[in-house]
C-alpha cells in the first residue's frame, strides 16, 4: 500500500527554518557551565616547581662584555648629567648594576634580565623555565652573555657618525671580540654553534 504524503508548502519550510535558528540563538544565549580549578589548586599550580626545564650553559665572556658595558654606560652618562658612576665596588652585597631606565634602551634589555635570572641561586629559581648548569656538555643550549645593546648605544651616543664603520667603531671591536672568544671555545668547536644563543633585540643590528 501506498502512503500519499502531503508535500511541504513554502509556509511550512519558512516556519521550520524560523524555528530551528530560533532555538539555535536561544542555544547561544544561555549560560554554559564553566570549570573552573578551586583557588587552592590554582594556588598550587602556580607555586609548583617545573620539572622539565631547559638547561643553559654560560658562556665564559670577560666581564667587560656583559656588566662592565652597565657600568661604562653609567660611568659616561653620569660624566654628563652628574648621575654618578656604578661600579662594582660601590655596589653592596655584590649586586648587579642596575640597567639603564632610559626606555629607549630597556626595551631591548633581555639579555640583562636573562643573565640575571640565570646568575640567580637555584633554589629562588623554581618557576624559572632554565636550569644553570656548571657542565657545558649536559646543557641544552650554550647562552652567550654579551649585552649586544648595550655595546650599541655606547657607540651611538659617543660617536654615532662612526656606527656604520668598522674602523674606530668600538662596538664592532667589541662583536669582534665576542666571536674570537666564543669559537674558539670547546663548546663551538663540538657543535659549530648549533646550539649557541646569542640575543640580539636591538633593530639597529
Amino acid at each position: 500500500m501506498l502512503l500519499h504524503t502531503r508535500p511541504f508548502s513554502a509556509f511550512s519550510a519558512s516556519f521550520l527554518a524560523a524555528l530551528l535558528l530560533s532555538l539555535a540563538f536561544l542555544w547561544l544565549l544561555l549560560p554554559l557551565p564553566r570549570l573552573r580549578p578551586s583557588p587552592q589548586i590554582a594556588q598550587d599550580a602556580l607555586l609548583s616547581p617545573i620539572k622539565e626545564k631547559l638547561r643553559v650553559y654560560v658562556a665564559e665572556l670577560p666581564r667587560d662584555l656583559n656588566y662592565g658595558l652597565v657600568e661604562q654606560y653609567w660611568a659616561y652618562e653620569g660624566s654628563k648629567n652628574a648621575i654618578g658612576v656604578v661600579s662594582e665596588a660601590s655596589l653592596p652585597n655584590g649586586e648587579l648594576p642596575p640597567y639603564p631606565e632610559d626606555p629607549l634602551v630597556k626595551q631591548y634589555s633581555a639579555e640583562y634580565w636573562l643573565l640575571g635570572d640565570l646568575m640567580t641561586p637555584e633554589y629562588l629559581r623554581t618557576r624559572s623555565v632554565a636550569k644553570r648548569v656548571w657542565n657545558s656538555s649536559e646543557a641544552d643550549v650554550v647562552f652567550v652573555p654579551f649585552f649586544a645593546t648595550l655595546s650599541a648605544e655606547l657607540q651611538l651616543r659617543k660617536a654615532k657618525g662612526k656606527f656604520r664603520r668598522k674602523i674606530d667603531n668600538e662596538d664592532y671591536e667589541r662583536q669582534k671580540r665576542v666571536l674570537d672568544i666564543v669559537m674558539k671555545s670547546v663548546e663551538w668547536q663540538r657543535s659549530g654553534g648549533s646550539d649557541h644563543v646569542f640575543v640580539l633585540t636591538d633593530g639597529t643590528y
